[in-house]
């Protein structure tokens, strides 16, 4: 079988926002996840804006490229979400379809349910990177 690059982003609304609070708690939920190592939590502020990253990586076999999250206090029509995490991963499969069913499969089975155990979610979608907003650079 091959090994393609099956990249997903976890998008989610949460019902009230403290970055601190929920920075921690997401922290906690992905440290409980075994794959997932070497995490970090740092606030950040840029232009009077606020938001606190999470980085790391995931230890799998076939391979990952990166981890890291960013959640933050604005839902806009632009990023409908106050937390966001990019999965970068690589999975074995027959076709690159299945290698990304694959990958979302697990982290709908063991990222998200940390996610939604530790912290308030209002709702919360995995995605394929061509799914999330893209805006129109013309």
């Amino acid at each position: 079988m091959a090994i393609f690059r099956a990249d997903h982003y976890i998008t989610a609304e949460l019902k009230e926002t403290d970055l601190e609070t929920d920075g921690k708690k997401v922290l906690d939920a992905l440290e409980a996840i075994p794959e997932i190592k070497d995490l970090a939590l740092v606030s950040r502020k840029f232009e009077g804006k606020r938001w606190a990253e999470i980085s790391g990586r995931i230890a799998i076999p076939e391979g990952s490229k990166a981890f890291w999250g960013m959640i933050k206090k604005e839902v806009t029509d632009r990023e409908p979400y106050n937390l966001f995490v990019r999965v970068d991963v690589n999975a074995e499969a027959e076709t690159i379809d299945a290698a990304r069913e694959k990958v979302k499969n697990w982290i709908e089975t063991e990222i998200v349910p940390h996610i939604e155990k530790n912290v308030d979610v209002k709702k919360i979608h995995v995605q394929q990177p061509s799914d999330v907003y893209m805006p129109d650079l013309n």
